[in-house]
């Protein structure tokens, strides 16, 4: 038996415990997920999830936090799966619609992508991740106006253009002719003629 799996049994068993005992005992089976796919692989942490599950009962962050670890294989079809079992346990866990909202975006879909961005914005407005993604679908669809909103957002709250000066879609859209001078100024604006080059544009005199 695994040790992970074995203090989880003794949390279980204990005689005094904690006030949030649900919580705890959750967030432990999360953190152990985790860990076991760093270290073993999401297939590993897929049989620990099983076997957590099948004692104590499906959660939404044990069943994201094994889509995250799919993910981070590589294989955003298991990490699919599993991020919208955790959704549906829990529509607005944050960090899964990020997630699936960052395969939907990859994939195309950006209607889907936008329903999960628009719960990330909604539960984290102080946040720059949510803002950015809105920012490259409005970009993508070529709405200068909500483009020009969302990444004004994005900027505002920490977003660094240099994160994203070698993405081809970002590259584009600084081409786009719908969007791209937004885009310009802003980066001028925000963050200087220096990040502006390395997105691959040299600002006019």
């Amino acid at each position: 038996m695994p040790a992970g799996w074995l203090l989880l049994v003794v949390l279980a068993r204990a005689e005094l415990a904690p006030p949030d005992y649900t919580t705890s005992l959750t967030e432990a089976a999360a953190k152990e997920v985790a860990r076991v796919g760093e270290e073993q692989g999401a297939g590993e942490a897929e049989k620990f999830a099983r076997r957590w599950t099948r004692a104590f009962g499906p959660t939404a962050r044990v069943t994201y936090e094994l889509g995250l670890a799919w993910r981070l294989a590589g294989d955003d079809a298991h990490a699919r799966r599993f991020l919208d079992e955790a959704l549906v346990l829990d529509p607005e866990l944050v960090a899964a619609r990020y997630d699936r909202g960052e395969i939907r975006l990859a994939d195309g879909d950006l209607d889907g992508a936008e329903d999960d961005f628009r719960v990330v914005v909604r539960s984290s407005p102080g946040a720059w991740a949510g803002w950015f993604r809105m920012a490259q679908i409005a970009g993508q669809r070529g709405d200068a106006t909500a483009f020009e909103a969302h990444l004004l957002r994005a900027l505002r709250t920490g977003f660094q253009v240099r994160a994203v000066a070698q993405d081809p879609t970002w590259r584009s859209l600084l081409q786009a002719p719908e969007v791209g001078p937004v885009l310009e100024r802003l980066v001028l604006v925000y963050q200087g003629p220096e990040v502006l080059r390395e997105l691959g544009e040299i600002p006019r005199e």
